[in-house]
C-alpha cells in the first residue's frame, strides 16, 4: 500500500526547514557584518563567536547525517547526494578557510558556502540538475552559437575599429571585452566603436545578443515547467491510488484522472463546504477525518470516502455543511473537469453516480437530502 506522509510529519519538516534557514541566515549575516569597517572589537567578537556556533552545529549535523548513513550501510550514498555534497561543503568550510587564509576575518569569507543550504533543503540542487540534464542539448546548441558570435563580432570589430582605436581594438583579444560586454547587452560604455560600420557591428551584436539569451531562458523555463509538473504528476498520482474508488481502474484512466485533480491539505476545523453554496467541487479524503453535518445525526467519513458529487451531477446548492475534524489531504476534482473526464472516461463518471444514485436511494429522497456521502 502507498504510504502517504502525515500532516503532523509535514509540520516537523517545516519547522526543520525553518529552524535550518534560521541558523543558517544568522551565519551569513554576521559573515557579512563582519565586513564593515565600523564595527567595534566587542561587537566583531560577538559576530566572530556566532559564525563559530554556526559552524560548530552545520558540522555537527554533517556526522550525525553521515554517521545515520552510515548505520544503514549506505555512506557513500549519502556523500554522492546532493544535500550530502552540501553538508560536507558547509562543514569544511570554515575550517578550510583557517588552513588558506592567513587573516582571520578573511577566513570568515568562507561562510558564503553556507547559503548553498537555501537550495539543498528545498530541492533546489537537484531540480536545477534534472533541468540542466533535460535541456543540455538545446544548451550546449545556444553556447555554442554565443561562442561563434563573440569572436565573429570581436573580428570584425577589430577590423573596423583598429585604426580609430588601436588601444582598446587592436588586437581580437582586446575587442574580446567589448564583444562580450555587447552581446550581453551590459554595455559598460568604457569602450565605444566611433566608426560607422562600428556602429552598425555594434547594433546587430546587441539584437543577436538580446534573442540568444531569450532563447536560452525560453529553455530552461520550459525545462523547468516540463519538472515540475512532472513531479506534481508524481505526487498526484500517489495519492490517487492511495483511493479505494480509483484502484480498480486501469492505468490509463488513472493517468487521465491525476491531470485533474488537484490535491489540497486541509487543517483540523477547517469547512471544507457550507450548506447553500454553489456546488462546483466534489472532494476525495486521501488522509485524515471530515464530519458531513446533516440531519438527524453528523456523519463522519475516513479515507477512501467522497463527498460534494451531488451537486456536481445533479444540480442545486450545497445541503451540508463539511468540516475536517482532522488534518486532512484531500484530492479536488472541479465541475468542468468532471465534464471533461466524462466524455473521456464515461466508466469513471457512471461508477460515481452510481454510488450517488445508491446513496439517494438508501436515504429516501432526492440529491438534497444527502450532499455525497460514500460509507
Amino acid at each position: 500500500m502507498t504510504r502517504i506522509d502525515s500532516i503532523p510529519s509535514r509540520r516537523w519538516r517545516r519547522l526543520s526547514w525553518l529552524l535550518s534557514h534560521a541558523l543558517t541566515t544568522a551565519g551569513v549575516v554576521a559573515m557579512v557584518l563582519g565586513t564593515s569597517p565600523d564595527v567595534d572589537v566587542r561587537f566583531d567578537d560577538i559576530l566572530g563567536n556566532v559564525i563559530l556556533a554556526v559552524a560548530a552545529v552545520l558540522a555537527a549535523v554533517f556526522i550525525v547525517r553521515l554517521w545515520g548513513a552510515a548505520a544503514r550501510r549506505r555512506p557513500h550514498q549519502y556523500l554522492a547526494s546532493s544535500k550530502g555534497m552540501v553538508d560536507l561543503a558547509c562543514a569544511v568550510a570554515l575550517p578550510l578557510g583557517w588552513a588558506l587564509v592567513p587573516d582571520p576575518h578573511d577566513a570568515r569569507l568562507f561562510a558564503l558556502v553556507w547559503t548553498l543550504r537555501y537550495i539543498s533543503h528545498a530541492n533546489g540542487l537537484s531540480l536545477f540538475w534534472r533541468v540542466m540534464v533535460r535541456s543540455r542539448i538545446a544548451l550546449l546548441s545556444i553556447a555554442g552559437l554565443f561562442v561563434v558570435v563573440t569572436l565573429t563580432a570581436a573580428t570584425l570589430a577589430h577590423v573596423f575599429e583598429r585604426a580609430a582605436q588601436p588601444q582598446a581594438f587592436g588586437s581580437i583579444e582586446r575587442t574580446l571585452w567589448w564583444a562580450i560586454a555587447t552581446l550581453t547587452t551590459t554595455g559598460y560604455g568604457d569602450v565605444v566603436p566611433t566608426t560607422i560600420w562600428g556602429r552598425l557591428l555594434a547594433g546587430w551584436v546587441m539584437v543577436g545578443g538580446i534573442v540568444m539569451f531569450a532563447l536560452h531562458a525560453g529553455i530552461i523555463a520550459t525545462a523547468f515547467a516540463e519538472e515540475l509538473q512532472r513531479r506534481h504528476f508524481l505526487r498526484t498520482w500517489e495519492l490517487v491510488v492511495s483511493v479505494p474508488l480509483f484502484r480498480d481502474l486501469g492505468a490509463a484512466a488513472v493517468a487521465d484522472i491525476v491531470r485533474l485533480l488537484q490535491s489540497r491539505d486541509v487543517e483540523a476545523g477547517a469547512v471544507v463546504m457550507r450548506k447553500g453554496d454553489p456546488g462546483d467541487t466534489m472532494y476525495f479524503i486521501v488522509s485524515g477525518e471530515a464530519t458531513v453535518h446533516i440531519a438527524p445525526k453528523p456523519v463522519v467519513l475516513g479515507p477512501g470516502n467522497f463527498f460534494g458529487e451531488m451537486s456536481l451531477l445533479f444540480g442545486g446548492p450545497r445541503t451540508a455543511t463539511v468540516v475536517a475534524t482532522k488534518p486532512s489531504v484531500l484530492l479536488v476534482l472541479d465541475i468542468a473537469d468532471l465534464h471533461d473526464l466524462a466524455g473521456r472516461r464515461p466508466e469513471f463518471v457512471n461508477l460515481i453516480e452510481t454510488e450517488a444514485r445508491l446513496r439517494r436511494d438508501r436515504n429516501g429522497g432526492t440529491a438534497d437530502d444527502d450532499d455525497g456521502i460514500r460509507d
